[in-house]
């Protein structure tokens, strides 16, 4: 019987899985193994990049994942987590990306945050879920996640860095779980680091497009925002999301600014906003 490992049976347990476990394969990159020198790097940075694949930043975004679960693991509540899963998954069926098996989360921490992963897993903490007083805000919370993904921003980051750790020798295309544990310290350190903030803006600004094309008010996130704004700085529970992304009055500016004449005429509340408050109230 194989055994998995520790991050495979955190990642399981907490999406339940219900795809057969698939053994590690060596990712791209590798190369001839009889080569050396710079041809040999050569054709290990071209097979690396030839071959990129969904399934390979679906891997990589589960290496990341998989310790952020395990220090909070899902919400022991089926109802939200359904509840969020439903909404999530109406929201990113709105996405340019189709290779992308979306897997949506409320972890249990305190903390006021929200996170995506290469590949679709969307987690957003149990302290920010309870800020929230609408669908709409909800929805507008997961498009922004949504658009990460969809707009590759933390894979892309990611690749560039396995890039460099293959061109310096310290992964190759034969070790496996070398190169998982190199991708998971990597996806620690941009966590704690967070994203250029022209990322940011672009993901609010896509995610309150995707959300408004799922039906859902498309000025929810600024009243996610000026929710944000009356957490401070120095809070315990919301240190990293202000360490990690831009203010949210930059956000709010941001986003007044790229309002278009359809996302305005988008801004009302959907017929969906109060559906949050029963979800909030479930066992």
């Amino acid at each position: 019987m194989m055994r998995l490992s520790p991050r495979s049976a955190v990642l399981c347990a907490a999406f339940a899985l219900a795809a057969s476990a698939v053994s590690a394969q060596s990712l791209p990159g590798g190369g001839d193994t009889r080569s050396s020198g710079l041809g040999g790097l050569l054709n290990g940075l071209s097979s690396f990049t030839q071959k990129e694949s969904p399934e390979e930043e679906a891997r990589s975004g589960e290496d990341i994942a998989a310790p952020v679960l395990g220090a909070a693991p899902p919400w022991k509540n089926s109802t939200v987590q359904r509840y969020v899963n439903l909404v999530g998954r109406r929201v990113a069926d709105q996405a340019e990306r189709r290779d992308v098996a979306w897997r949506f989360a409320v972890i249990d921490s305190p903390s006021i945050n929200a996170m995506a992963f290469p590949g679709g897993i969307v987690v957003v903490t149990r302290g920010l879920y309870a800020l929230l007083d609408t669908e709409d805000e909800l929805a507008a919370v997961l498009g922004h996640e949504i658009a990460h993904v969809n707009r590759k921003h933390q894979w892309k980051v990611i690749r560039q860095q396995k890039l460099v750790a293959l061109a310096e020798g310290r992964i190759t295309g034969k070790d496996a779980s070398k190169t998982s544990k190199l991708v998971a310290d990597l996806g620690a350190k941009l966590i704690a680091r967070g994203l250029d903030k022209s990322a940011e803006f672009e993901a609010d600004r896509d995610g309150a497009v995707l959300a408004a094309r799922a039906g859902y008010d498309s000025s929810a996130l600024i009243s996610v925002m000026q929710k944000l704004s009356r957490v401070t700085s120095d809070q315990g529970d919301a240190s990293l999301l202000f360490a990690t992304h831009p203010a949210p009055a930059q956000r709010i500016e941001q986003l007044v600014a790229a309002a278009s004449p359809e996302l305005e005429v988008a801004a009302v509340p959907s017929p969906a906003a109060a559906r949050l408050k029963s979800a909030h109230s479930a066992p």
